[in-house]
């Protein structure tokens, strides 16, 4: 396994224009699905402004808009009071930018987007760089790690041809962590972590070959960042330091001076977000219930078996570049950091936590460069074998071709995926679910900012969860129901939701839940009228608000 052991590479600027070209097309092509959702959808609907998992997108932009002017924000998607605790550096910096400029948070979001994609993609750039001083290997492994997908197209084929209601192990195909392309379109906070996690591993490397103690600061510093904002990254990066220092011991037989230095400032400089979360869980009880509702998502990392089917070809074939035959004492710096970065990983995705899943982070970045390693060390030797005459450019040339075509297959699904569930969502908004509400009827939108108007942020509005789940990023107020871990209780405000709205529930229990949980409005829309039967203008504790499109709004007047 041969790596680059010399300083820092150097960049030429026509390297970095090349990389920019590559990010303007990637950004072209992320941006459609958001395009076609503003342009192509009927006047009657209103485009939420994401393209992915509504209800987590929500509690950020319940987050943002707390941000505007407070530091610390509380939950607003539960009824229940909550110590406002709650810090994300990502969340308050685009809140108090909103503050300033009056952005839309949809605005705010494709601007965040776009960022974040370019980030990544220059932070993985620069980790290959790292490694790689040959710019053919470093173009292999950026291509791979920003565009490579794994085999869940095989499990779309089955849906269709065994005409099954749904994908076998979703979660083998939409785990949106390791695959940055999926990042890009949706999930731009998973992006910048995956862009600081390259960042921040590629200084460790400079670091140990320089043993300059400025790297150690600088990614020290870049680890805070990354802590501020998703603080559970840390599991990934103190066991991959770690791990590291324990190769460099194994084979110098000598301690590890350098990076026991470098673990202990990172740890001591970036770990107080983390603690700061801990904190939060159990200062405050709606927090600590918060965290205790997390596996309602389901959310775990697939099952070994099915890793195959996740992370696809180019994470089979960096298996296959692991060097076992080396003698340890041959394996340079590079080669064990490569190492240590990859097999963490396969402990720490199982590791028992209720975010586990969010630990695939950033091992695509490691998976490029290994699988760049097999095309050379691997694939390379066979096709010369295989075909003789052809040159050694050829074979390299028409290997890495081939590699980029099985790896993107099911990353074009989910682009696709994203217009048919997008043009879906306007054609049956009334049956659509709350994950997947990425339109809603202007009348609802109008309800809603007509509640923005009317409300303070210690006030609770109980609508249905499709439509609860935006209360409090559009009016500030607190939301009955609005998310599966956010809103304590979840299962039992969805069935209390329902009751209320079934007419066999007597005024007296409909007036007990609104006392009970300091209701002041309560929105009826066709969402609610689908919990069951019962009219809310007939009841003498509402006074209606507002009324238009099918929508109404009610002020509770009397608990009595």
């Amino acid at each position: 396994m041969t790596t680059n052991t010399s300083s820092t590479p150097m960049f030429t600027r026509r390297e970095w224009l090349y990389v920019g070209l590559v990010i303007l097309a990637t950004l072209l092509i992320t941006g459609i699905p958001y395009l076609y959702a503003y342009f192509a959808a009927p006047d009657d609907q209103h485009f939420m402004g994401v393209a992915l998992n509504i209800p987590d997108h929500f509690q950020y932009f319940s987050w943002l808009r707390e941000s505007q002017d407070k530091i610390l924000v509380p939950n607003q998607l539960t009824p229940e009071y909550s110590t406002p605790l709650l810090f994300n550096f990502l969340w308050w910096m685009l809140g108090r930018i909103q503050a300033i400029t009056g952005l839309d948070y949809r605005a705010l979001y494709q601007i965040t987007r776009i960022l974040a994609s370019a980030f990544v993609m220059i932070a993985t750039y620069f980790f290959c760089g790292v490694v790689f001083t040959n710019r053919t290997k470093r173009w292999t492994a950026f291509l791979v790690a920003t565009f490579m997908s794994g085999l869940g197209w095989i499990l779309v084929v089955e849906k269709t041809l065994r005409r099954l209601p749904d994908i076998n192990s979703p979660f083998a195909i939409y785990t949106s962590e390791p695959n940055t392309f999926l990042n890009m379109i949706g999930f731009p906070h998973f992006a910048i972590a995956a862009g600081l996690i390259a960042l921040i591993f590629g200084v460790i490397l400079l670091g140990q070959r320089s043993k300059n103690i400025r790297y150690a600061w600088l990614a020290a510093a870049l680890s805070l960042f990354l802590s501020v904002q998703h603080a559970y990254d840390m599991f990934i990066i103190y066991p991959v330091i770690g791990l590291y220092a324990l190769f460099i011991w194994i084979r110098d037989r000598k301690f590890p001076m350098y990076l026991f230095k470098l673990g202990v400032i990172v740890v001591l400089i970036s770990m107080w977000p983390a603690l700061q979360a801990f904190y939060i869980t159990n200062a405050d009880p709606v927090w600590k219930g918060v965290l205790a509702q997390f596996d309602n998502a389901g959310a775990w990392s697939p099952a070994p078996y099915l890793l195959p089917i996740l992370m696809g070809i180019a994470w089979i074939l960096a298996i296959w570049a692991l060097d076992i035959r080396t003698p340890w004492r041959d394996r340079d710096d590079t080669h064990l950091f490569i190492m240590a970065w990859f097999l963490s990983h396969f402990i720490l995705i199982y590791i028992p936590l209720n975010f586990q899943i969010h630990l695939f982070s950033g091992w695509q970045v490691i998976i490029g460069v290994l699988a760049t390693i097999g095309l050379y060390t691997r694939v390379l030797p066979f096709l010369q074998k295989r075909f003789p005459n052809r040159s050694r450019a050829s074979l390299i040339r028409w290997a890495t071709v081939g590699l980029l075509v099985l790896i993107i297959p099911t990353n074009l699904y989910l682009l696709a995926w994203r217009f048919l569930d997008m043009r879906n969502a306007w054609q049956e908004s009334d049956t659509r679910t709350a994950e997947i509400r990425y339109f809603i009827p202007t009348s609802e939108y109008d309800a809603l900012k007509f509640l923005e108007t009317q409300v303070q942020g210690d006030d609770v509005v109980l609508a249905s969860l499709d439509l609860g789940q935006f209360v409090p990023a559009l009016t500030g107020a607190r939301t009955f129901i609005g998310h599966w871990a956010q809103t304590l209780d979840f299962y039992g405000k969805r069935d209390l939701v329902s009751a209320f709205f079934n007419s066999a529930l007597s005024d007296e229990d409909r007036q007990k839940i609104l006392d009970t949980y300091n209701v002041t409005y309560v929105i009826y829309s066709p969402q609610e009228a689908k919990q069951g039967d019962y009219d809310p203008a007939s009841a003498s504790y509402l006074e209606m608000a507002y009324d238009a499109g099918g929508v109404r709004v009610f002020k509770v007047t009397s608990n009595e």
